[in-house]
């Protein structure tokens, strides 16, 4: 959970009493904030006031709908603190035993006890935004604890809900199921929860920290031996009980995958920003430049080939590039920004949009729920709302990862809000398709604030500051051009950026508690 300041406690004491209908003293109303002040000094416990729900604002009536239908089935996925069964699956309904669950919710087959650090990797951040931040982190560590020298590193793929091992994934330290991508995706995630959070934690806590550690080190040096090159691999048979170079289970065999060097690159600048928010700066630069150098290996020599047009998605157990679509093993590569902004990948993001557009769109729903984050980033709005809409559409969307993925695509995707809790700061950009005039979701957890964001077409954004102890920094960014902004009727003159190769426009603001601003962009 996140640590909070004294004045917070304080904050929600007063409005806990403002939220009653009857009258109360003023003296009373002091006396209250006062104790909250004392309360994390002495060890108690705050009141447990249910935080504010998050909530869909919106004219468009399919997308509240779905909205709403994924924050409830997300949240009863929830297993925290209920008693249950491990180890039950298709094979064996009935499990065993009976054990109390520890903070977790269901990410993979609900016939089976079980969450699995990928389905965990891709729903943490709809997780966060429903506010289960303990979960979020319990499972994190529960994985972290999990690689040992024994298995060569390697996290367990599935852990029941007490976080003991899930036996239907795992006959022994030899023969358990494992990919490449999610060891480095769990780095990844303790970087980015440590965004939303700001919780200390996932800097410090030790099993974090080894776990990130060996992994973008001893991890990568174990497993690249067939083609030395710094690049993490497969076994490449197909066996995902040896170990899979890529997520995606049914293409041809890889040593080497473009989903697996992708989340190597987004490992080590996560491992890197880890290490420099811990003060560790020459570490940091050091993890940094290894990352920076990953990427240019990629996109001089392991991603490209002459003949190519599209970029190299992996190289089979013969050393052979592979440049045909592979799902996730292709998609991940501009989805984890690992191609450099450029003419080739937009043109390699035009090919994936053929692709599942034909007979290669994937066959299941939880692998197409990736489809929205790869064009999102890159502000082909359009694309990423046909995906967005079509998991909208369909009747059966029971998986645990598509509610999860529909609240993250919404407000990281269509509100394009990035979050930066550490330094109290947040940045948002208007991603919505000509379907969708207004869209805005209220209650947004970041660190100890909560924030409402909504927009109104491309180019005006409001954003409140509902409740925190210090202001915000805004930056307010609006794709293309832009001479200036106007701010609550004011005009500015802007700055501009690229966000993944598209510029932006942006303005930087100070958001106070309890206040809104609304920014608006100038057109020539």
């Amino acid at each position: 959970m996140n640590e909070e300041s004294p004045n917070t406690h304080a904050v929600k004491g007063i409005r806990f009493l403002d939220n009653l209908e009857t009258r109360i003293p003023c003296w009373i109303r002091r006396f209250w904030a006062v104790s909250m002040l004392l309360v994390p000094w002495l060890g108690l416990a705050a009141p447990d006031v249910e935080p504010p729900a998050l909530k869909i604002v919106t004219s468009h009536k399919k997308l509240e709908a779905a909205f709403n239908w994924a924050t409830a089935k997300a949240l009863s996925y929830v297993q925290t603190g209920k008693t249950g069964v491990v180890d039950g699956h298709e094979r064996q309904r009935q499990g065993a035993g009976s054990v109390k669950y520890m903070p977790c919710y269901w990410a993979g087959y609900t016939w089976r006890t079980a969450f699995y650090s990928r389905d965990y990797c891709h729903q943490a951040a709809g997780a966060h935004l429903l506010g289960l931040q303990r979960e979020n982190l319990a499972m994190l560590q529960a994985f972290a604890a999990t690689a040992t020298a024994s298995r060569k590193w390697y996290p367990l793929w599935a852990l029941n809900f007490d976080g003991s091992p899930f036996k239907l994934d795992y006959g022994g330290d030899n023969s358990f199921v494992r990919e490449v991508p999610a060891v480095f995706e769990l780095v990844e995630q303790c970087h980015r929860q440590y965004l939303w959070t700001g919780n200390p934690a996932y800097l410090q806590d030790p099993v974090l920290r080894g776990f990130c550690g060996k992994t973008v080190t001893e991890f990568i040096q174990l497993h690249d031996t067939r083609i030395p090159n710094g690049v993490a691999e497969g076994d490449g048979s197909g066996d995902i009980f040896r170990g899979s170079a890529t997520y995606n289970e049914i293409r041809s065999p890889l040593i080497e995958a473009g989903d697996g060097i992708a989340c190597q690159y987004q490992a080590m600048m996560a491992y890197a920003r880890l290490l420099a928010a811990r003060g560790e700066a020459n570490e940091a630069a050091v993890f940094e430049k290894r990352a920076e150098q990953l990427k240019n290996f990629f996109n001089t020599q392991w991603g490209v080939k002459q003949e190519a047009e599209t970029y190299v998605r992996g190289y089979d157990a013969r050393g052979q590039a592979r440049t045909d679509f592979g799902l996730e093993n292709s998609w991940f590569m501009p989805m984890k920004f690992i191609t450099d902004p450029s003419p080739k990948t937009d043109a390699y993001l035009d090919f994936i949009a053929r692709a599942v557009n034909s007979k290669d769109r994937p066959s299941n729903l939880e692998a197409i729920s990736y489809l929205p984050g790869v064009f999102f980033p890159y502000n082909r709005v359009e694309e990423a709302w046909k995906w967005l809409e079509f998991i909208m559409n369909q009747p059966n969307r029971e998986y645990p990862e598509i509610s999860y993925t529909l609240i993250g695509h919404v407000v990281e995707g269509l509100l394009g809000v990035e979050p930066n809790a550490p330094e109290d700061a947040f940045l948002t950009v208007p991603r919505l398709p000509g379907a969708v005039s207004d869209a805005g979701v209220q209650n947004i957890p970041l660190g100890g604030h909560r924030i409402h964001v909504v927009h109104h077409g491309a180019g005006k954004s409001t954003a409140t500051h509902v409740s925190g102890d210090k202001p915000l920094k805004w930056l307010a960014c609006f794709y293309g051009d832009h001479p200036g902004i106007t701010v609550n009727g004011e005009r500015k003159p802007a700055a501009s950026r690229m966000i993944h190769g598209v510029k932006a426009s942006f303005l930087a603001l100070d958001l106070l508690p309890g206040k809104n601003v609304t920014a608006e962009a100038t057109r020539r």
